[in-house]
């Protein structure tokens, strides 16, 4: 037994005690691309950042990889994952940062999402 109802979803109850054993933690969800190229990198963004909107996460980490087996050692992912990322601010996305590594480098980011009723509020 999975806990899920006839629809697939969660019961509120669990859900709620799930997000907030989550936050308590200090875990988030993460995504991580390493080995996606670009237009993989961006529908599995995409889908990630809905689905943990949908599911009342606050905060989620993104890793995109710092590319140093890309040709030049610059990733793609590292412009195109904040680019999109930096596109969905004010609807689903309330703030992110780049996880800046002691080399100056970053490889991954958090991102903190829109409460689900002031996303509501947001997107109209």
């Amino acid at each position: 037994m999975t806990g899920e109802g006839a629809s697939g979803q969660r019961p509120g109850w669990l859900s709620r005690l799930r997000r907030e054993c989550t936050r308590l933690l200090g875990l988030a969800p993460v995504l991580d691309l390493h080995g996606l190229g670009v237009a993989d990198a961006v529908r599995a963004t995409e889908s990630f950042l809905a689905e943990a909107a949908a599911a009342g996460h606050d905060e989620v980490r993104i890793v995109y990889g710092k590319g140093r087996r890309s040709p030049g050692g610059v990733g793609v992912l590292r412009t195109a994952v904040p680019d999109l990322v930096a596109a969905r601010t004010g609807s689903i996305v309330r703030r992110f940062e780049r996880q800046v590594e002691s080399d100056g480098r970053d490889g991954a980011m958090r991102v903190w999402l829109h409460p689900p009723g002031e996303r509501a509020r947001s997107a109209g």
